[in-house]
């Protein structure tokens, strides 16, 4: 199955990949998260995928932090998101630069349940954990500060 993506007034195939969020987990009332998912491939042309994530689900180790190279998943260490979405750097020194396309957001404040959300769209480049460097990444940043 493929998608049909455009980006920067191009016209891209998207074809075998996907990312659903799907989470059955139960954080604290007051919570906020910082993510990224994205899909693209590497200089050497193998299919890379990641989801990385800072504030939930991001212990040290086993966290959701995972770099997929041809489909075989790897876990990487902790990620720091630039406050403003545009990038994400590692410890290695390994950095992903993000430029938006399209944004959601969206502000909710029903008394017990207050929501902040920003989620741009658009372009990876750079260095993935390992000094992976991309050829093409399309994706998602994600900032979330919630109640609930």
């Amino acid at each position: 199955q493929s998608v049909l993506f455009r980006s920067r007034g191009a016209r891209r195939k998207i074809q075998g990949e996907a990312f659903i969020d799907d989470w059955a987990g139960y954080p604290p009332r007051r919570t906020s998260w910082l993510w990224s998912a994205g899909l693209g491939s590497d200089v050497m042309g193998r299919r890379l995928a990641w989801n990385l994530v800072s504030g939930i689900n991001d212990g040290d180790q086993d966290s959701e932090r995972t770099v997929w190279i041809d489909g075989l998943p790897g876990e990487v260490g902790p990620a720091e998101f630039a406050s403003n979405l545009s990038g994400v750097q590692f410890s290695d020194g390994s950095e992903l630069r993000f430029a938006r396309e399209a944004v959601r957001r969206r502000e909710d404040n029903l008394a017990l349940i207050r929501s902040s959300y920003e989620q741009p769209f658009g372009v990876f480049s750079g260095r993935l954990p390992g000094g992976i460097e991309l050829r093409e990444g399309y994706g998602v940043m994600e900032r979330h500060d919630v109640v609930w």
